[in-house]
């Protein structure tokens, strides 16, 4: 995990780990504790900050969101190079932010309605299932932890969204797409390619959309990061970085 200077490289700072100064120099004498935080994609941050001159835009971001606070791990968007979540809330908000995008991709590809129908969490612990048509938690959601994690995501969701519906505007959504690194989603992918011009316009799609395969990388950063005991992070991060929360939903779009 490098220090000095914010890095201007977004790969080598998808992880960012905010640390005291006592806390950086405790690491360079306690016995391994700098070799078990080196990995060539994380930072430490150290705090205060010692900026000179323009502050780059992401640590800007990071300090404007009040993410500048020691003992703070933080994962780097895979939507945003530049944007950045608290580790423990960060597959949530990932989800949460891929769903906006995708609802934003149907809405430029001429939608008239996006529904969604199930929510499914799935851990290593096990699986829960949300059926927001009927608002029943499936039979195997037995975990009370993954039980609360459903309800509180279910809860920040737009589960509908209407719209007037119109001719799809394929540039808008292929720029949306690159912008956001997810022209490697074969679900977005295929309905763009469905809803340019032809003779037998797609009217109806029921999908399972995937919510959490593209923040895997940056979330793995932080799992393979092995922070010295005496850096206080919170019990919320050590169970999120564990369980591995993988969100799924499935979604109607009417065109």
């Amino acid at each position: 995990m490098a220090t000095g200077s914010f890095p201007s490289d977004p790969s080598s700072r998808k992880a960012v780990l905010v640390l005291q100064e006592h806390d950086i120099e405790k690491c360079a004498y306690e016995p391994g504790a700098a070799q078990a935080l080196f990995d060539e994609e994380a930072y430490v941050l150290q705090f205060p900050l010692r900026t000179q001159g323009e502050i780059p835009v992401a640590l800007q971001n990071i300090v404007d969101a009040g993410l500048a606070r020691p003992g703070n791990m933080l994962v780097q968007s895979p939507y945003d190079i530049d944007s950045y979540e608290e580790a423990a809330l960060a597959p949530q908000r990932f989800a949460l932010a891929k769903h906006m995008y995708f609802s934003t991709l149907c809405m430029h590809l001429g939608a008239k309605e996006v529904v969604v129908e199930q929510i499914d969490l799935r851990t290593r612990s096990g699986k829960s299932t949300l059926d927001v048509k009927g608002e029943r938690l499936g039979a195997s959601a037995q975990v009370s932890v993954e039980t609360e994690e459903l309800e509180k995501f279910r809860a920040q969701m737009h589960l509908r969204d209407e719209f007037e519906g119109g001719p799809a505007d394929v540039a808008a959504a292929e720029r949306l797409l690159r912008r956001t690194g997810l022209l490697a989603d074969p679900n977005m992918r295929t309905l763009v390619e469905m809803r340019r011009d032809g003779a037998n316009q797609l009217k109806t799609r029921k999908l399972v959309l995937s919510l959490s395969s593209e923040a895997k990388s940056n979330l793995n950063v932080v799992g393979r990061l092995k922070v010295p005991a005496f850096v206080k992070l919170s019990a919320e991060y050590d169970r999120v970085v564990k369980e591995q929360q993988d969100y799924t939903l499935t979604v109607v779009v009417k065109f």
